[in-house]
């Protein structure tokens, strides 16, 4: 049976077969629990993955997991923090079975990501781009949370969903299809931006369409 907590939408997931390509094509680093949660570091990133299709809620294997994780970060060697994963916990589009699913998602992992400072939360499974102002926690900005991008844009058809109302959307874009890319500069600033994608008779591919630095003092604290 796979994870259905009261708020999910998630059905059945073929019985649990959907994640068996990618588990046994791909090797993720063994610190987890193989290609569904793991962390790797570079350069002064750390990087952890999590599973939104798995248990998150309190005293669950993830949620240890992911606790002692965040917690053995050296912030003196990689002070920046990023936590990725498929449905994101903040989205403002209105489908609401889907808004559902992220309200659910911060009631159990929210305040983890609040108490070891991430700077950044990356999702998909939304077809549109959504950037969230800085500092996000609890729905307010400049609140001491990360910030909250999704990037669901790869090439799908994107969505028609419109935007219901809330004040932490910064940027919102579904016409157009992109990718995102991360500069560090060093530890107190980092740069997001929004790249436009197309076919190579598109000539604003490879343009940026949004983009955002990201600073923090030496306390992690947002700027």
């Amino acid at each position: 049976h796979g994870f259905t907590p009261e708020w999910g939408n998630f059905g059945d997931d073929s019985g649990g077969e959907c994640g068996v390509p990618t588990a046994r094509r791909f090797t993720m680093p063994a610190n987890g629990n193989g290609v569904f949660w793991y962390s790797h570091e570079y350069a002064s990133v750390h990087t952890t993955t999590i599973s939104s299709e798995h248990d998150l809620g309190p005293g669950s294997l993830q949620y240890k997991w992911l606790e002692a994780d965040l917690k053995s970060i050296n912030r003196t060697a990689t002070p920046w923090v990023l936590v990725e994963m498929h449905r994101p916990l903040y989205e403002s589009e209105d489908f609401w079975d889907q808004t559902v699913v992220s309200v659910g998602l911060r009631y159990e992992i929210e305040d983890l990501l609040y108490k070891y400072k991430v700077d950044m939360v990356l999702a998909g499974h939304y077809h549109a781009y959504v950037r969230t102002c800085d500092g996000l926690y609890q729905s307010r900005c400049h609140n001491g949370g990360p910030v909250h991008i999704t990037v669901g844009t790869a090439g799908a058809a994107l969505d028609a969903g419109r935007l219901y109302q809330q004040n932490w959307t910064e940027y919102f874009d579904h016409t157009e299809w992109g990718y995102g890319r991360i500069t560090v500069s060093n530890a107190s600033h980092l740069h997001w931006e929004f790249v436009r994608a197309g076919p190579t008779n598109d000539t604003r591919a490879g343009t940026v369409s949004d983009d955002v630095w990201i600073v923090r003092n030496t306390n992690r604290n947002r700027m």
